[in-house]
């Protein structure tokens, strides 16, 4: 049976297509060895919750029901609330987080509640993998 693992990113701010292509790229990357779950499963066209609040209680079941959280922290001046939020969610349900990219590298809360950090999305499948 194949882990899962939920990736995280910032949304809020970034376009549709950006937000989407890094997922894309690991999916791309991981899916011979895990399930990948993301923010954006089944609504990639366009927003299909009609509050956010369901789109929030989805991400924090798929966090719970992963092995592991893998960040994107490459995208610098984004708003990282929710982000910072699933990796302090994950990191309290002992699910092992990576982050890659270093847009970040100097926040005390994403350092403290992650386990490893690579310099990209590569390097961090390749762990994986």
């Amino acid at each position: 049976m194949k882990k899962k693992i939920f990736l995280s990113g910032p949304i809020r701010g970034i376009p549709r297509e950006e937000s989407l292509a890094w997922r894309r790229q690991v999916i791309g990357l991981l899916e011979q060895n895990f399930d990948v779950l993301h923010a954006f499963r089944g609504r990639e066209e366009k927003e299909t919750f009609t509050d956010p609040r369901a789109a929030v209680a989805r991400d924090l079941s798929d966090i719970k029901n992963a092995d592991i959280l893998l960040v994107n922290d490459t995208i610098e001046d984004c708003s990282m609330i929710g982000t910072s939020m699933e990796v302090f969610f994950a990191f309290q349900q002992n699910k092992p987080v990576i982050i890659f990219g270093n847009a970040h590298n100097k926040d005390y809360w994403l350092n403290y509640h992650s386990h490893l950090r690579t310099k990209d999305l590569v390097e961090a499948c390749d762990v994986l993998n």
